[in-house]
């Protein structure tokens, strides 16, 4: 979750905790787990999403959950073992990073990639990255959370590939599109919501578990459609990377 989004609910949104689903499956299907002894989330937030990635890991294994927002008190919070905070990018380079809904933050988002994410992977790391996709929907949503832009499919993957190289990559909840555009049309028409964020979610039990279910068939078939190559129009674009690229 963006530090920015923290609130008072103690039921994670169904959007959260199916993204952490669909990437600790994806980074299990992409990454030689057991060799990983570093791991860096940039932009890493809350931290739930890094502590989710620990029992994957071997024991020995440290995550490091980078964010130049951190506060004083963030920095020394308790947390789980192998887990760590720092405000300051790491120097150790990393078998995995993760940079999931980041890059949309950043001004310069090529010089980000080149300059500070590059120089995080080892040799034979692997890089998962994901973004908002289709300018057109950029709306308040977007504002709030002070998004630069969002992305177009080639857009994207021409940004990565000039500081990587891409070895996998699709789009993911493409049942939420149509909803954006609704809310996205509605803002056009001057009518607005208070914005919430992830950290608002209210639903009960009965609606968070059917939303999560949705939403799990909703990524399970953006993970086939990637698999298959097909590529079909999602709210989110996500990739897997190694080091090397053209820039």
């Amino acid at each position: 979750m963006d530090l920015s989004e923290r609130g008072t609910a103690t039921t994670r949104h169904p959007w959260e905790v199916v993204r952490a689903e669909f990437f600790r499956g994806l980074i299990a299907s992409r990454v030689d787990l057991p060799r990983v002894r570093n791991v860096v989330d940039v932009g890493a937030g809350d931290g739930w999403f890094a502590q989710e990635l620990v029992p994957m890991l071997d024991e020995a294994a440290q995550v490091t959950c980078w964010d130049i927002n951190y506060s004083a008190d963030d920095l020394v919070a308790d947390l789980p073992v192998g887990v760590l905070r720092t405000a300051a990018r790491p120097s150790a380079r990393a078998e995995l990073v993760t940079l999931l809904d980041v890059i949309e933050h950043v001004p310069d988002d090529r010089s980000f990639l080149h300059d500070e994410v590059a120089p995080l992977l080892a040799d034979d790391a692997r890089l998962v990255v994901s973004v908002p996709a289709h300018p057109a929907l950029y709306s308040q949503h977007d504002a709030a959370l002070h998004h630069e832009r969002r992305y177009t499919r080639r857009e994207f993957l021409g940004r990565l590939g000039e500081a990587f190289t891409i070895i996998d990559a699709g789009s993911l909840f493409t049942s939420l599109l149509a909803p954006r555009v609704v809310e996205v049309a509605a803002e056009k028409a001057g009518r607005t919501s208070p914005e919430r964020g992830i950290g608002g979610w209210q639903g009960g039990a009965a609606v968070t578990a059917a939303v999560t279910g949705a939403l799990r068939l909703d990524a399970r078939a953006g993970r086939l459609a990637a698999r298959l190559g097909i590529p079909v129009p999602g709210l989110s674009l996500w990739a897997v990377c190694r080091p090397g690229g053209v820039r």
